[in-house]
């Protein structure tokens, strides 16, 4: 994000968000950058690093949303989302402009249907699937999930138009039960090979990590690890069926 980070601000926030967001990163604008504003350059940001910066605050507006289910955002949701972020890649300048979004975002009032109808509109629907893949991982980050968080999620699920299968995949990803493998892979242990072998297919598709690089390193990193988690439900699968 650094590489951005100096071309977004000099340009001024204000025309890439309305709303919320818009006031939200202007205060982390004057709280965050006001020390380092002579040696930020100018210019607009590529469309790549709109995306980068929209993904994330809307992942952070999310986040902070599902924290807030229970009535208020303690400071260990709080931290579990920060730690989310450290352990995705970010540090340094990186994680105090997270840290710096978290902040502002916990103290304003979202309306998480607008939030995500929002970020419905210039997401693909790739980058949707990453966020829903990054919201569980912070919910089970406790390895359990509160009734609470799991209504908000599958109300995100519906808001932001992600198929009821492929939620029900990228949850299965942190299920303990036998058929882990199966759910993965979207999949029943009574699957012909041949729909295993397309179900693989898809997803190795629908998962690449090129599907996201012009997130950010981090992100690609995560989509790298979901598709090596595919790579190897498919390959214990594969043991098992003898194929």
């Amino acid at each position: 994000m650094a590489k951005w980070k100096g071309k977004v601000i000099g340009a001024g926030l204000g025309f890439l968000f309305g709303g919320p967001f818009g006031a939200i990163l202007g205060t982390i604008t004057g709280d965050f950058f006001d020390k380092s504003l002579k040696r930020i350059p100018t210019g607009r940001p590529s469309g790549n690093q709109e995306r980068s910066l929209n993904f994330i605050t809307h992942l952070v507006g999310i986040l902070v949303s599902i924290a807030k289910a229970d009535g208020r955002v303690s400071t260990q949701e709080i931290n579990v989302i920060e730690r989310a972020f450290v352990s995705f890649g970010f540090k340094g300048e990186d994680l105090s402009f997270i840290r710096s979004l978290i902040n502002q975002t916990s103290r304003a009032d979202l309306d998480l249907r607008a939030v995500c109808y929002e970020f419905k509109q210039y997401s693909s629907y790739e980058e949707r699937l990453s966020l829903l893949r990054i919201v569980y991982l912070v919910a089970f980050a406790d390895k359990e999930l509160h009734p609470n968080e799991e209504r908000m999620i599958n109300d995100i699920i519906g808001l932001v138009e992600i198929n009821v299968d492929d939620a029900f995949e990228i949850r299965a990803e942190f299920c303990s039960d036998s058929d882990k493998h199966y759910r993965i892979l979207n999949i029943t242990r009574s699957s012909s090979i041949e729909d295993i072998k397309k179900s693989y297919r898809h997803l190795s598709k629908q998962y690449h990590p090129d599907r996201v690089s012009h997130l950010g390193d981090e992100f690609a990193k995560l989509a790298t690890d979901k598709f090596q988690i595919i790579n190897n439900a498919y390959e214990e699968i594969k043991k098992e069926k003898g194929f």
